[in-house]
């Protein structure tokens, strides 16, 4: 087994398995007729999440060289939706929760376009188990590491 990662996607098994699972779904084409209705919010929102969880180059069903494209519309159309005179806000009352939940979407995008994976982390807490001990790492007089 090729493995060159911990995540459940960093093996050859895994990478695998998600080109027979999504095989024969035009990935590609699905995203962007979400993102051709530039008005229909729910689609876009739905269309952008799946770009955050499924845009990594072993598990994207779609063409690769198109990934970055899909991204970067991805990212405009979200940050179109978070401009302070937007429809979108206007349909939402400025509801501070799904503003939130909009401009976490919009980060997500902004690191899976550039590269960097929010889940190499896997307690969550921003400190890193660099020796894989399951231990977060301390310093000789025992304070954690930063």
């Amino acid at each position: 087994m090729g493995a060159w990662g911990s995540a459940p996607w960093d093996t050859d098994g895994a990478a695998d398995w998600f080109a027979e699972f999504f095989a024969g779904i035009d990935a590609d084409e699905r995203i962007s007729q979400a993102f051709a209705a530039d008005d229909d919010y729910d689609q876009i929102r739905a269309a952008a999440y799946l770009l955050a969880v499924l845009g990594r180059g072993y598990i994207w069903p779609g063409d690769l060289e198109r990934l970055d494209e899909l991204l970067e519309r991805g990212i405009e159309l979200l940050t179109e939706m978070l401009e302070p005179d937007s429809e979108f806000r206007e349909l939402w009352e400025d509801d501070p929760e799904v503003l939130a939940a909009v401009r976490a979407e919009l980060a997500a995008l902004q690191l899976r376009l550039d590269g960097e994976d929010e889940d190499e982390d896997d307690d969550g807490d921003g400190d890193e188990d660099e020796d894989g001990d399951g231990d977060e790492d301390q310093d000789d007089d025992g304070d954690e590491d930063e």
